[in-house]
């Protein structure tokens, strides 16, 4: 095995056959005399088994008895066995280079460790000499490439060993010729070079020592982009400043070691059989045997610590790898399942029986059951399983003393109190993983028949092996059941945990197991999560759910992740830790739910929440004037001052936890919750940013709840709250819809302030769309509801409004007023976003009066001021007003660097408006600055987004100006005449200052204003 795979008898070698055949002839090597099962034999040689693979096994089997029959011992029929569930290969330790390798390997660990170099040299030498080139050459099969690296990993294991004894014997020419091999077969490798430098410094090479070293790190840097380890980097400064010590042999002989314990008198197998279909857990298997041989030269046992959630398979990979590492450590494998309270003197005496002691003969105190343990396991090679280990407590007394053992133990836990353990993490199957592992147990055939159905099965399991083990279970139960059957069952959330079982096999006694370890607030927290089901949350939610701090909700959560119920979804745009739950956990946390927790208290819970959320949105100081109807209730300061500091991100974060309470509340009932949280969505949450997805679906909720519980009000202010949400996502159709609706409503009831809110709305978007005249009355409307219910907010809007169409019908003087109202109104409410949008109104009417300067010093303040308070889509208009006044000014400089800031800011808050915006103000850009060309292809991007906004005066304005850069003259007069009868019919001042200018006219003018 150690090179190309082959058989020899006398020096003569036998023909194996192809490929497969000595694919299988590897994959019973690698456990030699112990039985592999077929399912195991089938995943070593295939990737992709074929539907015949079970009977290729038998036939290829059956060559390779006839091979290997010159090879069987007298009254032997064959070497290759035949034994359920799988073949044996019965074949001597003496007869096998691996093992003979190992065992030379480990006399020579030995004998290096009591100091006897000598032997330790002679034994390293033998083992090394019995590689023959790249381990299992040849064989192109999933064994070669699963064990190939493991068995690299000891070959170089041992040339370490060996380049040490001859170092330490002072054979340094030596030791360095063959690392310098060594070094170009692993170039990067840390401890070969490090050995070689040794040597070479040793020897007296201090100058090629040091060259080594330089030529590692150059090589590192350029390949990888990383410098050498610390280890690395301590040796070259020691060897720089020549402060390295020769190692000395220590006066300790292998014959002074202490006397060896008495032999074993049994080899004791508790192990649980193998799985015939295991699967899906290579990369895991591997990371276990990679741990096991880099820690089998230390002094202490070899650790290793599976984890992981309830029912991903780490029972079945330690019992896997613990049947694999029986050919390395043959005197014994223990096993026992410490689920429940298995007291480790109970532990204990079971292992001391299996090990040969009687039970007379063992002690009754615990301390003595565990040096008597340490002694009997002393010197051996043993494999222990501890299985379902709750606490670190549980198995400190059960860990051997000697290094020859490997300890292996699966937790749900993390188990990071049990010093010099290493962990492996076993993770949810993938969809191809689960696949293949339903595959496995019920065949390719029935998976083939309805790939659809079985695609949905293990999507339903969750990539939970044991789940998928369970859905298996039933479909080989029932084989009549078409896949499809098994699916549409699944599909039922209220039904998905009755079906995933079978037998024992059931997610609920997993999940039961965890859930008994719950105190009562952890499990009331899991609980309530669960009902929830947030798509992701922040520790945080559980204080107001449970009435608790914010330290201990953070300890509750933390809990239920350390106990696999809830998992780390990653770090919000604020840096806090988000979690969900998994579907299966979810779905068994709402179960215990309805049947714990009752009704009033639920609605209790979800009312403190609602609370929360109301008083931190409030917080966040982005509302418009639309006022949210929940009252807020106490929240932790901690909490208002993280959301006062970033509006944006707390939303981005809690936004989809907020929509999913408004669902969830629903659902349960709880109407009047329902209604006030989405008054707090549409007033700011939404509303606040023009990022919006599927909004659709919770604001339906709010509204049937509204209509159900015959509150009129509510539903005009829902329905206002829809016409500004669908007016920021530029969909002014449905926009103004909505918005008359609400205002007709709260116009029936007398609800003034909710009428004029609706009707800014209303006249904003007629504003728009150039209804000037239709605009300015729905305005003053709103003006006067607005002085009834006595807001300054709607009186500011609605003076905005009417101050922008006097600026586009040309009536300065009006404008000028209007505009001056509206900053000032918002200056007495403290509002500096909605003062710092009047100034850039007012810039803009500078810039139409030709006051260019002053349009540019009103849109840098008003930039500042947005960016002061982080309001980014404000800010970026502010800039697209400072570079139109530039252009008039014939400044140039980054103009089209600011407006591709500004275009990424609006393409990032899915702003139409504003994209269509800056693509035009980069047209102007150019037409200024003489570039036909790119001020048309700009132009002409922006004309598409007006018409797709249906906004006719934005169109006339585009319009206007490709017609001054077109390079056909007919097709440009069109365009210009186009743009012209637009404006007359809009009513704006173009119209008036195009009156005597033609395209080409329009080019000088804009040219000539800018130079």
């Amino acid at each position: 095995m150690l090179g190309a795979l082959e058989v020899r008898l006398h020096k003569q070698r036998i023909n194996l056959g192809g490929a497969k055949p000595k694919a299988v002839l590897a994959a019973l090597l690698v456990h030699p005399r112990l039985v592999v099962p077929l399912q195991s034999l089938i995943a070593a040689v295939w990737e992709s088994p074929p539907r015949s693979a079970a009977a290729l096994v038998h036939t290829h089997i059956s060559s390779l008895r006839r091979a290997l029959a010159p090879l069987a011992a007298a009254g032997e029929s064959s070497l290759v066995l035949t034994s359920h569930p799988g073949y044996q290969l019965c074949v001597d330790r003496d007869d096998n280079d691996l093992e003979a390798f190992e065992e030379l390997s480990t006399t020579a660990q030995v004998a290096e460790q009591a100091g006897d170099h000598d032997r330790a040299r002679v034994h390293y030498e033998r083992a090394v000499r019995l590689w023959r080139g790249a381990p299992l050459d040849g064989v192109e099969a999933p064994i070669a490439r699963q064990y190939s690296t493991l068995l690299e990993g000891k070959r170089l294991t041992a040339e370490h060993g060996l380049a040490r004894t001859q170092i330490t014997l002072g054979c340094y020419d030596e030791a360095a010729s063959r690392l310098t091999s060594l070094t170009a077969m692993y170039p990067l490798r840390d401890e070969p070079r490090a050995l070689l430098m040794q040597a070479l410094y040793f020897g007296g090479r201090r100058s090629e020592a040091l060259a080594v070293y330089r030529d590692y790190r150059d090589h590192l840097v350029v390949e990888l982009g990383v410098e050498p380890t610390g280890q690395l980097r301590e040796l070259h400064e020691r060897v720089l400043h020549g402060d390295l010590s020769p190692p000395r042999q220590p006066e300790v002989k292998l014959s002074a070691r202490p006397e060896q314990p008495e032999p074993m008198l049994v080899a004791p197998n508790q192990l649980p059989p193998d799985l015939a279909d295991f699967t899906g857990r290579a990369e895991q298997l591997t990371q276990v045997m990679r741990i096991v041989e880099r820690a089998s030269t230390g002094a202490a046992a070899p650790t290793v610590v599976i984890t992981g959630f309830g029912g991903t398979g780490k029972s079945a990979l330690a019992v896997h790898a613990a049947h694999v590492l029986r050919s390395t450590h043959p005197d014994g494998a223990l096993f026992v399942d410490m689920r429940g309270n298995t007291a480790p003197t109970e532990v204990l005496a079971r292992f001391l029986r299996a090990l040969g002691v009687a039970g007379g003969d063992i002690p009754a105190a615990e301390d003595q059951r565990v040096e008597l343990f340490r002694m009997r396991t002393s010197g051996r090679r043993l494999v222990i399983v501890l299985d379902n280990v709750r606490g670190e407590q549980q198995v400190r007394a059960l860990l051997p003393g000697d290094s020859g053992c490997i300890v292996l133990i699966t937790s749900r836990s993390r188990l990071t109190g049990l010093a010099g353990a290493e962990h492996v993490e076993v993770e949810r199957f993938t969809a191809e993983q689960s696949m293949a592992m339903l595959a496995a147990i019920v065949g390719n055939d029935r998976i083939t028949s309805a790939p659809p159905a079985a695609v949905e099965i293990v999507e339903l399991c969750g990539g939970v092996p044991l789940a998928i083990r369970a859905a298996g279970a039933k479909l080989l139960a029932r084989p009549h059941w078409p896949l499809r059957s098994l699916a549409n069952r699944l599909a039922n959330e209220q039904r998905r945990l009755d079906e995933l079982s079978a037998g024992d096999l059931t997610i609920r006694s997993s999940l039961r197991v965890n859930y008994d370890e719950l105190s009562e607030p952890q499990r009331r927290a899991y609980h309530l999560l669960a009902l929830l089901d947030f798509p992701d949350f922040g520790a945080w939610v559980a204080a107001p759910l449970l009435r608790i701090s914010l330290d201990d909700a953070e300890d509750v959560v933390e809990r239920l992740v350390d106990l696999r119920f809830a998992e780390v979804a990653g770090a919000d745009p604020l840096g806090r830790v988000r979690y969900r739950f998994h579907d299966l956990v979810q779905l068994y946390g709402a179960e215990q739910a309805l049947l714990h927790e009752p009704p009033d208290r639920i609605t209790e819970a979800l009312g403190r929440l609602a609370g929360t959320w109301t008083g931190l949105v409030k917080a966040g100081e982005l509302r418009l004037p639309l006022t949210p109807s929940g009252t807020a209730a106490d929240v932790d300061e901690r909490l208002t001052v993280e959301v006062a500091a970033d509006p944006i991100g707390w939303l981005e974060a809690e936004t989809a936890a907020l929509v999913r309470t408004v669902e969830r509340a629903a659902e349960l009932g709880a109407t009047r919750l329902t209604v006030e949280l989405i008054a707090v969505l549409l007033a700011s949450a939404f509303a606040a940013r023009s990022a919006f997805d599927s909004p659709q679906r919770t604001l339906d909720v709010a509204l049937n709840a509204a209509r159900s519980s015959g509150d009129r009000k509510t539903e005009a202010r829902l329905l206002t709250g829809l016409g500004q949400l669908y007016y920021q996502r530029d969909d002014f159709g449905p926009a103004l819809d909505y918005a008359g609706q609400a205002a007709e409503k709260a116009q029936l009831i007398s609800d003034h302030a909710t009428a004029a809110v609706a009707l800014v709305t209303v006249g904003t978007i007629q504003r728009d769309r150039g209804l000037f005249d239709v605009a300015r009355r729905t305005l003053e409307a709103a003006a006067v509801a607005g002085e009834q219910a006595g807001d300054l907010g709607t009186l500011a809007a609605s003076s905005y409004g009417i101050g922008a169409i006097c600026r586009d019908t040309g009536d300065f003087t009006a404008s000028s007023v209007a505009l001056g109202r509206s900053a000032e109104l918002h200056r007495q409410l403290d509002d500096p976003r909605g003062e710092a949008i009047a100034l850039r109104g007012l810039s803009q009417l500078h810039r139409a009066r030709g006051e260019f300067v002053e349009a540019f010093d009103l849109s840098v303040l008003a930039h500042a001021m947005l960016d002061r308070i982080g309001a980014p889509l404000g800010a970026a208009y502010a800039l697209q007003s400072k570079v139109k006044a530039q252009i008039r000014l014939g400044r140039f400089e980054d103009a089209l660097g600011t407006l591709d800031s500004c275009l990424a800011v609006c393409e990032r808050y899915k702003d139409r408006f504003g994209v269509a915006l800056v693509s035009r103000t980069q047209g102007e850009v150019m037409l200024a600055s003489g570039d036909r060309p790119g001020a048309r292809a700009r132009l002409l991007v922006a004309l598409t987004r007006w018409k797709e906004l249906e906004l006719p005066l934005w169109q006339a304005r585009t319009l206007r100006d490709l017609a001054a850069v077109e390079p056909d003259p007919a097709r440009g007069e069109a365009l210009w005449t186009q743009a012209r009868a637009t404006f007359r019919s809009i009513g704006s001042r173009e119209e008036r200052e195009l009156a005597r200018l033609t395209p080409a006219a329009w080019f000088r003018h804009v040219t000539a204003c800018s130079a």
